[in-house]
């Protein structure tokens, strides 16, 4: 009895903070909704370091006249900015486009037009029966001024919109491009180009890799955090705690019967 009570006690102790992480931890992973856990990303660099990520930065992307816009696929950053609006975790696609349109920014992949504000704040997305055709190869604009056409070719053909509601089909020659109504000009499309080395660090700071904190709060439960041997960790931290429950009961089961006794 009093080799157990000794072995008990200290063996709690021990793992008393461990047990204390675990509770703590598996609480807030079943609160993960409401804690908005996945939301929250953690991008501490030593961290990303112990994961084995390092950053992909683009060197290549859209330039409008007083921003960019660059991609990795996953994720799309307008001045510094990472968007979160797009449907980029759905269907994972880099833009083809993106463009100045009046005072919004015009971006499109294959399968959606986005309309962000200068600040990124998106106004619209069109996408499906809002468009005129899809996919999307090219993005551009016709005419100057403060209504410029936005124009779309798609596998369908040619189309141009003054305010993302009605489109026009074109038609394009060696002349240019001329519309239903007879109306003609030579669009400006928007390229893919080298981004300015002046804007290295902000690129940096955008593309940096990071994780939801979700994703670290449950390697740190598992134990996959700490590797191939974290699972052991935490497996032989189970078993210690089914060792004290049950040492425990004994305990309880002992004293319990010497004191009927007495």
């Amino acid at each position: 009895m009093r080799f157990v009570r000794h072995w008990h006690a200290r063996a709690g102790v021990l793992l008393a903070m461990l047990f204390l992480f675990l509770a703590v931890s598996g609480l807030a992973l079943n609160h993960t909704d409401a804690l908005g856990l996945a939301k929250q990303h953690i991008n501490t660099h030593w961290l990303m370091r112990w994961y084995g990520l390092k950053p992909s930065v683009p060197t290549r992307g859209y330039l409008f006249r007083d921003g960019y816009l660059a991609s990795t696929g996953e994720r799309w950053v307008m001045d510094g900015r990472v968007l979160v609006n797009q449907s980029l975790a759905e269907d994972n696609q880099t833009p083809v486009g993106a463009i100045t349109w009046g005072d919004m920014r015009a971006v499109a992949n294959a399968d959606n037009l986005f309309l962000y504000l200068a600040d990124g704040q998106l106004v619209d997305k069109l996408s499906s029966t809002a468009l005129p055709g899809r996919p999307i190869k090219r993005l551009g604009i016709i005419g100057s001024g403060s209504t410029p056409q936005l124009v779309l070719q798609t596998a369908q053909g040619s189309f141009a919109t003054t305010d993302g509601l009605t489109w026009q089909t074109f038609v394009f020659d060696q002349q240019g491009a001329f519309d239903q109504q007879g109306a003609s000009g030579q669009p400006v499309w928007s390229n893919e180009q080298a981004l300015p080395s002046m804007l290295s660090a902000s690129l940096n700071r955008a593309f940096a890799p990071s994780l939801p904190l979700e994703r670290i709060i449950l390697d740190l439960h598992s134990g996959r955090i700490f590797g191939r041997y974290g699972p052991l960790l935490m497996d032989i931290s189970a078993l210690g705690l089914i060792i004290l429950s049950l040492s425990g009961v004994w305990i309880y089961l002992r004293t319990a019967r010497r004191q009927s006794r007495h």
